[in-house]
Parts: structure tokens; C-alpha cells; sequence
């Protein structure tokens, strides 16, 4: 009997599974950049004393990144280097730095322009992710989500499905990458798992983001059958299990390779709730989502509503959260299962004792295709 290890907020859990019910244990396999080698994809870097550096991930890569950068900063005597944060990351990130004294600053909506405009040079710095609705998530989609409100409905309402795309480049990534056009910055983009970087891409932030993408199609697109039922990880970083609304992504990133009537579990502790949004306002009964298709709005994680409204005629969407049961499966429609034990034997149960569970870990940097 295989012991598989699956993240649960910042812990692990232990799933025990017998050989003959694995279909196949999938997680990243990237190979990692030495030291030596992410010095050296940051040295073109341009290092000046008036340099904002703006994090808009949280993972201990991006965390490493920004001290590094730092270092080399002091190094040429540059001492006035600014660390701005996206607000929901920066709780997340402190614990990954290192030293705990570098000063970090929440930018909302409203600052986002003037401190680009104050700062000489801007870096932004997030991690490569899929992404079910712009089919892949950095620099462009963070900071068209968070601060370039007026094209985030456009780019909501260009989708051509309410299914998730995971991996395509359509109509809501072009407009995300059109609105960076003018935005007076450069990026780096990591690719990264728990083992370390796999590939570090700066420059103008569409050049940066599209060589990223590039290179994480080439090594994480992974062949698997069709399984009858999968338990998926949110992610090997806390980040994406601490909220509902950013967990979900891994799921809708991973559901595609379930049969029809097959089960697919989440497995994401949810520490910090829902997460706000569209999410939130459902469960409080302050949103109708028929209503809201019928007008012209968007608010943060709309698109989850409608693949939960899409998916669960297919599947069965399951979870393991910390999240109350009345919000899970009374208001969202999910099946709520006690624990990972509770998963492994009711999918037994549903589906025969000679079902074949496809596990993955890593949810949010793999790819799974169908043979």
C-alpha cells in the first residue's frame, strides 16, 4: 500500500491507497536551477536607487527572488529600493522571507498608478500558474484582477464558454496582455514547484509573461488516462489553500480528465474562508446569479459560480475543507467529505472496489492531458 502525502494548509496528510486503486500519482517533476544559475537569470536585472519591486504572488520562490534582488541592490550601493505587495499576499510572503525586517507596503486600486509613476523603474514579480479562466495566470492576469478594473469585465465577457480553459490562449488572455501594454514596468515571471525554480523570464511584462508560458507548457503538460474519480491538491504552497475562491482554480484546472458522472475532490484546507467576491456574496444571499447574466458586471470569482453551476451537471464535485458544511454543500453544491480517509473509502463505495483514483498534486503548474 502506496503512502501518498497531499498538502493541507501548511500541513501534509497522508493518503493511503492499495496499488490496485492508484491509476497514477501525478506532481511536478521540474528540474531546478542551482543557486549559481538564478543569480544568473536575474543578473540583467536593471538594479537603480529609485526601484520599486511589486510582488504579486506569496510562494518562498518569489520570496527568494525578491531578496536576491535586494542583495545585488545594496551590493552597487542602491539603498532606496521600495517592496510593494498585492494585499492578499502579503501576510503569506512575509513568512516566506527570510529576513523578516525588509518593510513591505499593501498597494489597493487607488495607489497602484501613482507609485508606478513615483518609481524610476518597477518590477513586478509573480509566479506562473494555469489559470480556468485566462488559461494561464501571472503578471498580466494579477494585475488586470486586481488593479485594471474596466478591461477585467471585458476580458470576463470575451470568454466563449462557461467552462473553464485551463492551458488556451483565447480572447481573456489577449485583453489582459493589451491592458499591460502601457503600463510603464518590467516583470519577472518564475516557474516553480516545492523542489525550487524551474525558470526565471524577465522583461517588458508581455515578453516576460509569454517566454514563461512557453517554457511551462514544455514541462508540464503530463499524458494520463481518463479516471472515473480524482483527488486533486490545490498546490505545494499555502497560498492557493487558503481561501476558497483561489483553491477552486486548481480544481477547474484539473476536472477535464474525470469520465462524465465521475468524481472529482478538492483537497484545500481554506484557513481564511471564502475569500470574498462572488462567492461570498452567493452564500449570504446577496447575489442572484441568474440575474447577474443578464447584465454587464463582474466582480472577483464570478466564474467559479458558473463552472459550479456547469461542472456539477457532469460530475461529482467533492471537497475536504475546513469550511462549514452549509456553505459547501448547501449553497455551492459540493459533496463534503470528513477527511482523505473519508474520500478514499466513499469513492470505493460509489464507484466499485476496483475504481482507479488518479491523484494530483501540484493542481496549479500541471496540465493534464487525456490519451
Amino acid at each position: 500500500m502506496p503512502e501518498i502525502w497531499l498538502k493541507y494548509g501548511n500541513t501534509d496528510i497522508v493518503l493511503d491507497i492499495k496499488f490496485e486503486n492508484l491509476l497514477k500519482n501525478v506532481s511536478s517533476d521540474f528540474p531546478s536551477l542551482t543557486d549559481d544559475e538564478i543569480r544568473l537569470g536575474l543578473s540583467n536585472v536593471l538594479l537603480n536607487d529609485n526601484m520599486l519591486i511589486f510582488a504579486l504572488s506569496d510562494s518562498k520562490y518569489v520570496a527568494k527572488v525578491i531578496t536576491i534582488l535586494l542583495e545585488m541592490a545594496r551590493a552597487k550601493g542602491f539603498v532606496n529600493v521600495t517592496i510593494d505587495v498585492l494585499p492578499k499576499v502579503e501576510n503569506t510572503l512575509r513568512t516566506n522571507l527570510t529576513d523578516k525586517t525588509i518593510p513591505t507596503n499593501q498597494i489597493g486600486y487607488q495607489s497602484f498608478h501613482k507609485r508606478i509613476d513615483k518609481c524610476q523603474n518597477t518590477i513586478f514579480i509573480s509566479q506562473m500558474s494555469y489559470d480556468p479562466l485566462f488559461g494561464f495566470g501571472g503578471t498580466p492576469t494579477i494585475l488586470l484582477r486586481n488593479y485594471v478594473y474596466e478591461q477585467m469585465l471585458e476580458s470576463f465577457q470575451a470568454r466563449k464558454t462557461d467552462l473553464p480553459q485551463p492551458g488556451v490562449s483565447g480572447p481573456p488572455l489577449k485583453i489582459a496582455l493589451s491592458s499591460c501594454e502601457k503600463i510603464s514596468a518590467k516583470s519577472i515571471e518564475i516557474i516553480s514547484n516545492s523542489l525550487g525554480i524551474a525558470g526565471i523570464y524577465y522583461g517588458n511584462i508581455i515578453e516576460a509573461f509569454q517566454n514563461a508560458v512557453t517554457k511551462l507548457q514544455s514541462i508540464s503538460v503530463i499524458e494520463v488516462e481518463l479516471a472515473k474519480s480524482a483527488i486533486i491538491s490545490a498546490s505545494s504552497e499555502i497560498g492557493p489553500h487558503l481561501t476558497l475562491t483561489d483553491s477552486l482554480n486548481s480544481l477547474w484546472n484539473s476536472v477535464h480528465i474525470v469520465k462524465e458522472n465521475g468524481s472529482a475532490v478538492l483537497i484545500a484546507e481554506n484557513r481564511n474562508g471564502i475569500g470574498g467576491g462572488a462567492l461570498q456574496m452567493l452564500i449570504e444571499g446577496r447575489l442572484d446569479i441568474k440575474e447577474l447574466k443578464q447584465k454587464p458586471a463582474y466582480i472577483d470569482g464570478l466564474e467559479h459560480l458558473l463552472y459550479i453551476e456547469e461542472l456539477r451537471q457532469k460530475y461529482e464535485l467533492g471537497i475536504v475543507s475546513t469550511l462549514p458544511q452549509y456553505y459547501l454543500k448547501t449553497k455551492l453544491g459540493f459533496r463534503v467529505y470528513e477527511s482523505i480517509k473519508d474520500v478514499s473509502e466513499k469513492l470505493l463505495l460509489k464507484h466499485g472496489k476496483n475504481n482507479k483514483v488518479l491523484i494530483l498534486s501540484d493542481a496549479d503548474i500541471i496540465f493534464l492531458k487525456a490519451i
